[in-house]
């Protein structure tokens, strides 16, 4: 019965981010959706093997981007536009919105998947790399170098 609470407290607390990182890896509300309960099924599954080593948070991640990526199958699609799904604060001009929209599509699929995370998901550098499977470091080398290649794309 804990078992059973503990999956609805950490789908209450993890369902939308789930489906906010699907919808940026298979941008398909349906898949997306379809992602969240996959996500579940599998954790629930998996759970005896969790070893403690990350959060439930980027556990669950990992199994995110790991069912989203073989769902794609090596497919590389362009990345979700970023008034589609995230809505901020700030909302920027129509032109400025279209400028970095244009930027984010020229990424190749893991570097947007890296800004996401950083940016828009709002994930530490080490629970970034725990996701990807990558160092800390490397994370910060690939994060600047894709931040200065959309700076060079928004010139």
């Amino acid at each position: 019965m804990k078992e059973e609470k503990t999956v609805k407290e950490l789908f209450s607390s993890y369902s939308d981010d789930i489906l906010n990182y699907s919808m940026s890896l298979l941008k398909d509300s349906d898949d997306a959706k379809d992602a969240v309960q996959e996500v579940f099924i599998r954790f629930i599954n998996s759970q005896s093997s969790f070893r403690g080593d990350c959060s439930y948070k980027t556990w669950l991640l990992v199994i995110t981007r790991n069912y989203c990526y073989k769902k794609l199958n090596g497919k590389t699609n362009q990345p979700v536009l970023i008034d589609e799904n995230f809505p901020h604060t700030y909302e920027p001009k129509l032109e400025e919105k279209i400028t970095l929209n244009d930027a984010l599509k020229k990424l190749k699929h893991e570097e947007f998947e890296l800004i996401y995370l950083r940016e828009y998901a709002c994930h530490s550098y080490q629970e970034i790399a725990e996701i990807l499977g990558i160092s800390v470091d490397n994370v910060k080398v690939k994060l600047f170098r894709v931040r200065e290649q959309l700076r060079k794309y928004l010139k």
